[in-house]
C-alpha cells in the first residue's frame, strides 16, 4: 500500500506578527514620561530667566529687635567699623559725641516714661490737645514752638553743624499710647528750604537734642534729603521712599502690638518699614539741620491720610470730657438778667403814671426815667400824682413855714380841738391825702407869715420857689 505525503505550504511575510505595532505604544509611553519629566525643568528654566524683582534677605521691613539681638552679640561691628573708615572727620565727630552722650544717658525704662495716672485723666479731659511739644530750650536752642504743635528751627544754631551732632530733635511731652491697634500722626513741611534736610519718626526718651531719629539706638526716621530710612545707627541707612519737599505732609504711623512702623507722604501709604519696636515707649520726634517749619498734627484736625480719619487713628479723640469756658458776649439763660428784662403791666393809675407792677412777688422793680418822673410830677393836681416809687421831684409853692416867735406871756389857750380820726391809709396806687391842721396850727402859721411879711423890704424880690426832691 503505498503511502502519500501531504506537502505542508512554506509560511508567507503576511502571516508574521508584526513588532512595529508591539512597539508603538510602548514608544508613546516612553514620550509622555520623559515628557512629564522634563516640563517641570523647563518652567523652572523659563522662570529664572524671565525679567523681575528679585527679593533678598535685607528686602521688607527690618526686625528690629533682632538686629538689636545681633548687634548684642557684636555681629555690627566690622560694619560699624568700616563706615568710620569711610565717612568725614565732621561726621565722625558728631557720631563720637552722639555715642557717648547715649552711654551717660540710657533710655529710661517703659515704666519711666509709660503714661501715668495724672497724665491719663489729663488726656481724658483735653483729648488730643494733652500732647504737645515741651523742649528745653537751654538744650534746644535752635527752635521754639508756638500753639503747642508748630516747631520754628533756625538756620546756623549750636548743635545743627556735622562735628556737633548734625541737628535739633524735638520730642512731645507724652509717649503713644497703646490700647489701640494703629496710632498715626503727620507732619506738614509748611516751610522747607532746599538746604535744609528734615527728618521725621519716633524715638526713646531720653534722645540727644542734637541728632536726627533714626541715628541712636531705640529710634526710626524718614529723611526728607533722599527718601532713606534709618534705625539706631546711620550706617543702617536704606532707601525706602520718595524725598518729601516744601508743602508736603509725611505721615507715621504705629502698632504698639508689634512694634510696626509704617510712613505715608501726602496721604499715600508706602510700605511697611520696622517690625519689633516694641521695646519701649517712643516719642514722635521731628528734626532739622536747618532753616524750616514744622506742624505737626496728631489729630486734633482731619488727616490727609482718609483711612486714618476713618478708622479714627489719632492718639485722642479731638475734644475731651472737659466742658468748654462759656461763649462771651450771650446773655441767654441768664436768670437775673432775664428778670431785669420781663415785660411788665401797666399800672391802671392816673395818667402819667410811670409804674409797673411785677409779674411775679420776686420780680426786680425797675427804676422810672427822669423824663418819666418829671412829666408825672410836674402836674399840681394830686388826683393825678402817681405814687411810683422811685425818685420825684416836688414844687413847693411857698417858703417853709417859720416857728412861731417868743412872747413874755403865754396867750391864753383855747382847749384844744380833738383832733378827727385818721383815715384809713390809701391804697398803694391812690394818691396820698394832705394832713388836716388845728385851729391853733393854722393860727400861728397865719401869724408867722405876717411877720415876716411886715419884715421883708417892699422893693425886695419875689419869694423864690423851692423845689424839693422826694424819695420813696
Amino acid at each position: 500500500m503505498a503511502s502519500s505525503v501531504v506537502a505542508t505550504p512554506a509560511p508567507s511575510w503576511e502571516d508574521e506578527p508584526d513588532v512595529l505595532l508591539l512597539l508603538l505604544p510602548l514608544l508613546i509611553l516612553f514620550c509622555a514620561v520623559a515628557l512629564v519629566a522634563v516640563t517641570p525643568l523647563l518652567f523652572c528654566v523659563l522662570l529664572r530667566c524671565r525679567g523681575g524683582i528679585a527679593l533678598r534677605d535685607t528686602d521688607g521691613p527690618v526686625n528690629i529687635a533682632y538686629e538689636e539681638h545681633r548687634e548684642s552679640r557684636g555681629a555690627l561691628q566690622a560694619t560699624q567699623q568700616r563706615w568710620l573708615e569711610q565717612a568725614d572727620d565732621a561726621t565722625r565727630l558728631g557720631y563720637e559725641r552722639a555715642a557717648q552722650w547715649c552711654v551717660q544717658h540710657p533710655p529710661s525704662s517703659p515704666r519711666d516714661t509709660d503714661i501715668t495716672m495724672p497724665q491719663f485723666l489729663g488726656i481724658q479731659e483735653k483729648g488730643v490737645s494733652a500732647w504737645s511739644f515741651d523742649p528745653v530750650y537751654e538744650a534746644n536752642v535752635g527752635a521754639i514752638v508756638s500753639a503747642r504743635t508748630e516747631i520754628q528751627f533756625f538756620a546756623d544754631s549750636p548743635g545743627m553743624a556735622a562735628s556737633e551732632g548734625g541737628a535739633c530733635a524735638m520730642q512731645t511731652n507724652l509717649p503713644l499710647p497703646k490700647m489701640n491697634d494703629v496710632y498715626y500722626w503727620e507732619a506738614k513741611m509748611f516751610a522747607k528750604p532746599a538746604t535744609t534736610s528734615v527728618a521725621v519718626g519716633l524715638a526713646t526718651k531720653p534722645y540727644p537734642p542734637f541728632r536726627f531719629p533714626g541715628l541712636c539706638r531705640h529710634s526710626v526716621g524718614y529723611f526728607s534729603e533722599d527718601g532713606f530710612k534709618c534705625y539706631n545707627h546711620p550706617f543702617n541707612a536704606q532707601s525706602y521712599g520718595p524725598a518729601y519737599v516744601h508743602g508736603d505732609v509725611v505721615g507715621v504711623g504705629y502698632r504698639p502690638r508689634t512694634g510696626t512702623v509704617f510712613f505715608t507722604r501726602n496721604g499715600r501709604r508706602l510700605e511697611e518699614a520696622y517690625i519689633g519696636l516694641h521695646g519701649h515707649n517712643v516719642f514722635p520726634t521731628v528734626a532739622a539741620n536747618g532753616d524750616a517749619e514744622v506742624h505737626v498734627n496728631f489729630g486734633q484736625a482731619g488727616f490727609v491720610l482718609i483711612e486714618a480719619n476713618v478708622k479714627r487713628w489719632g492718639l485722642a479723640p479731638m475734644v475731651g470730657t472737659l466742658a468748654p469756658p462759656p461763649a462771651y458776649g450771650q446773655d441767654k439763660d441768664s436768670i437775673l438778667i432775664e428778670t431785669g428784662y420781663e415785660p411788665r403791666a401797666e399800672a391802671s393809675g392816673a395818667p402819667g403814671s410811670s409804674r409797673a407792677v411785677p409779674d411775679a412777688p420776686d420780680a426786680l422793680p425797675r427804676v422810672p426815667s427822669y423824663a418819666a418822673s418829671v412829666s408825672a410830677t410836674s402836674s399840681r393836681s394830686n388826683s393825678a400824682h402817681s405814687g411810683a416809687h422811685g425818685i420825684r421831684l416836688d414844687t413847693l409853692g411857698r417858703p417853709p413855714e417859720s416857728p412861731p416867735p417868743y412872747v413874755s406871756e403865754p396867750a391864753p389857750m383855747s382847749p384844744p380841738t380833738p383832733a378827727p380820726a385818721a383815715p384809713p391809709s390809701p391804697a398803694r396806687h391812690q394818691p396820698p391825702t394832705r394832713p388836716v391842721r388845728s385851729a391853733w396850727s393854722a393860727a400861728r402859721a397865719w401869724l408867722a407869715q405876717w411877720s415876716a411879711g411886715r419884715d421883708a423890704p417892699r422893693d425886695g424880690p419875689s419869694p423864690t420857689e423851692l423845689v424839693g426832691v422826694t424819695i420813696e
